[in-house]
Order: structure tokens, then sequence, then C-alpha cells
């Protein structure tokens, strides 16, 4: 099988004009472009024609209520589809499960292709293609290579032999015990060696940033989009005497457009404070005196903001609206300033070093080079990336909660303990909220099945036990898939 051709471009809408540009000089008649919903997926074929069916699903509720993230992940996976499709000769409306087959055995194990993608890629691609088809049954009855039973879920079809692939499992995830992220973080962001000494040559201006904000994703659970788009009017006033204080994710920065209450530990909102007042403050002061806010293009104003998340705000045309923060997406989040009595200043709260907001992307940057760090100190087997550290939140509450169970049931029968499960088994509801699961089957089977029977009082109540690390350690003894600080000493946490 020859290579796939690029027959088929991805445009975000704002791109018209350049897509006019480079159709103008093609033979080929071009329909008119559609200029709604700017920002989003659009395909056009190499001949300057819509693919309509794509645009539609990218204009409909089934994807307007997903991330932008998502959207852009999935608009990827279809654009290899149809070039696919364009390679074998056929359409969309009448392929086949053999035809998607023929697509995993090329994106997976064809010798002929250079570059081939992983199990956990696939798995991706496949639920781009079952939402779509899902949609075009309902729109076009469209059949699609998925069963003919609308009612059969991805994870059926994934169990199906036709397109599962055996490199990707479920529990397949790899977590940091605290010593772990501890090494890691002190190394690769905070400028230690492996003997825990400071280096002499470490130079590292953000370093108060990039340490509240892993140490905020490991302490929190959320994820690094949801994280990364948090401005200063969101987060709860620090109170001395509480170790946690209860903070709210916007609807319009959660996962499938649905926010959530998350708690953030009282030393946690200490370092985010230390850098707002420190490594945050130089950065605005950069950024008003070359301008940067002065010029943003689609500058909105936040006059007053109040509590439940509404604000009144001023465009640039000067006209005054009501607006609530929690309806607005990480991207519109970007042009948001309030105006204090030394200027304009954003109100993204996470900013690069000459004052603009700092994008989700440049996290994992951050994550890289810290990596890097952590190898050029010699220690083998330590890397992280940013949902590792969600998985290892994870990890930290199933340890918590197994210490919290066996101490109040220690005493009981068998018998008595299952009684009690069976009683109180609908607090995995709990752990689901706090990690913001859409169900509870994603926190049973893929981030540990670790909290039964306990509430988040408990839960928090138990965090900081003194005998929290000994314990840890027991438990997860000889776990392979979890990574242990590999420089420690005589199994001392």
């Amino acid at each position: 099988m020859t290579k796939l051709e690029d027959n088929w471009l991805l445009y975000k809408r704002r791109d018209l004009s350049r897509i006019a540009d480079a159709v103008l000089d093609r033979s080929s008649p071009v329909r008119p472009l559609t200029t709604s919903l700017v920002g989003r997926p659009l395909f056009v074929n190499s001949t300057g024609l819509e693919h309509a069916a794509l645009n539609q699903f990218f204009r409909s509720p089934t994807m307007l209520a997903r991330a932008d993230s998502t959207q852009w992940r999935y608009a990827h996976s279809l654009r290899v589809w149809l070039n696919f499709l364009d390679l074998v000769g056929e359409s969309w409306d009448t392929a086949t499960a053999e035809t998607l087959s023929g697509l995993k055995d090329w994106r997976r194990s064809n010798p002929d292709n250079p570059k081939r993608i992983t199990g956990r890629a696939w798995t991706t691609d496949l639920a781009a293609y079952f939402v779509f088809y899902r949609w075009a049954a309902s729109r076009f009855g469209v059949e699609g290579p998925f069963s003919g039973e609308g009612g059969a879920s991805f994870a059926e079809e994934m169990s199906s032999k036709r397109f599962a692939t055996n490199r990707v499992r479920s529990t397949d995830v790899k977590w940091l015990t605290p010593a772990a992220y501890r090494r890691w973080r002190d190394i690769g962001l905070l400028g230690f060696d492996r003997d825990g000494v400071e280096r002499r040559r470490w130079r590292h201006r953000s370093e108060e940033r990039d340490q509240a904000f892993v140490d905020g994703l490991y302490r929190t659970g959320l994820r690094i989009q949801e994280w990364s788009s948090v401005l200063i009017p969101e987060l709860p006033t620090r109170q001395e005497m509480r170790r946690f204080h209860t903070a709210r994710l916007a609807d319009a920065c959660a996962k499938g457009g649905v926010g959530r209450d998350y708690w953030i530990r009282s030393d946690v909102l200490g370092q985010i404070q230390t850098y707002v007042e420190h490594d945050r403050a130089r950065a605005v002061q950069r950024g008003r005196a070359s301008g940067l806010y002065e010029d943003l293009p689609d500058l909105l104003v936040v006059d007053h903001a109040f509590e439940g998340g509404l604000a009144e705000a001023t465009d640039r045309s000067g006209r005054q609206q009501e607006i609530d923060l929690n309806d607005l997406k990480p991207e519109i989040r970007l042009s948001l300033c309030m105006r204090g009595p030394d200027g304009l200043e954003p109100l993204h709260l996470w900013l690069n070093e000459d004052g603009s907001p700092r994008r989700k992307r440049a996290w994992y940057q951050t994550f890289l080079s810290a990596n890097r760090r952590v190898r050029s100190q010699g220690i083998q087997g330590l890397r992280c990336h940013p949902h590792m550290l969600r998985h290892s939140f994870a990890l930290r509450w199933y340890a918590v909660g197994k210490s919290a169970w066996e101490n109040r049931i220690s005493h009981l029968s068998d018998w008595e303990r299952r009684d009690f499960r069976d009683q109180f088994g609908d607090t995995w509801n709990v752990i689901q909220g706090l990690l913001g699961h859409s169900s509870v089957e994603t926190t049973r089977n893929i981030y540990l099945e670790p909290f039964r029977n306990l509430s988040t009082a408990l839960l928090l109540e138990q965090v900081d036990d003194d005998d929290f690390a000994q314990m840890q350690m027991r438990v997860l003894s000889g776990n392979p898939r979890v990574a242990d600080d590999p420089l420690r000493q005589g199994g001392a946490a």
C-alpha cells in the first residue's frame, strides 16, 4: 500500500481567507465556504470543496458540547480516515467494518507505513469514528463500519475482534508514590541534584510558578486543561486554620462541560499566593511595559467579579455587558483582564515570563524539560507527564482509603464486612466526584479500585496521617506499574 495522500485538509474556520487564497488558482469549481462558527474544524479537499457531512457533524450539538481539545483530536483522526478512504476508493457513507479493519492494519502493523501508531492512539481514533458514525446513523441513516445495533456501546465495539488491540489495557497506567513525585519535582523543577543539594548554577526564573502548578495538579487531581485555565477570582481565599479549601471548576473548562467542586490544600494555596506576589507580579510588569494587554485583539476588561462567577465587563468598543465566568472556555479566558491602579492585568492565573497567559500546551514543555533534568542526574525510570499526577492523586486516596477502612473494620467478621460494603458501596460516587468522572466505571476500572465505603470528610481527615507513607509502601510493594523513588534507601518513605 502506498502512503496516504493529503487529499483532505483541515482548517480552523477563522482561516477562511487563507483557504480562499489557497484555491484561487485551481481550475475546479469552488463552492462558497461556510462562514459560521469561527474556530471550529473545517474539512476541505484538495479542490476546495467542503465535506458536507463532517462539517455538519462538527457544528452539531454532539460536538459543540465537547472540549476544544477533544474536537481537534477527533478532527485529526477523521482526516486520516478520509484520506484512507480516498486511497482505497471508498466513500465515507459506504465504508464497512472490513474497511476499518484495513485502516487498523495500516495504522498499527503494516511495515510499509513509516508512522505506525500505538494501541492507545488507535483507541483514540476509534472513539472519533464511533461518535461520528453514531451521529451519521441518526442524521443520514448511514450504518458505517460499526454494529448495526444502535445501542451498542463503544466498549462493546472495542471488544470486537475486528477493531480491538491487545496492546491497550484499561489498567495499564503508571503512578508515582509521594517520595517519587517529590524527587522528580525537586530535581526537575527546583534545581536540586540527586543528593538533595541545590545545584550551584541553577537559574530558573519561573520556579515558584512551576512548583505551584505541578503541586496543584498533584494535590487537586484536576486535568491539565482544567487547572491551566483557572482565573484569579475563582481561587478561594486562604484561611490559616483550614487544611482544605473548596473551589469551583467552571463548566466551560471541565471535561464534558460539567463543572464541579474540588479541594485545594492550604499549603498549595500558600504556594500560589507566593507565586502571585512575586513571579507573577514581575511578569505582569513586563506585560504592561511592552503594551501587551492594551493590544489584545479580543480584550475584555472585567470591572467587577461577583461571587458565583457573574461579572461586569467592558469590551474594546466601550460596550458594557454581564458575563458568567462559568461559561467562558479556556480560549476566551486568555483575553480577560482587570484594571488595577497600575494598569491592566490578566485574570488568568498562570502567566509566561513576558506576562502573557500561559496556554495548556506550554505546560507539556515544562514537563519535558523537567524529565531531561532528571535524566541528566543519571536517574533512570523516573519521569512524569501531567496526567500521571492525576493518577497519582487517585493512588494517594487509595492508600488513605485502605488505611481508614482497615482501621475501622478490623474487628468485624467476614459477613459483617460484606454487609458493611453493601450498605455503603455508593460512596464510590464520592470519589467519582473528586475525580470528575461522568461514569463510576471509569473510577473503578481505570484509576484503581481504591475508595469503597469512604466519605469525603473522612478522606480529608486521613490524608496527612503520620503513618500514611509507611502504609502506602506496604500496600504497593512489588507493583510493577507504580514508580517509586529509585534513590530511596532501605524502604524508608
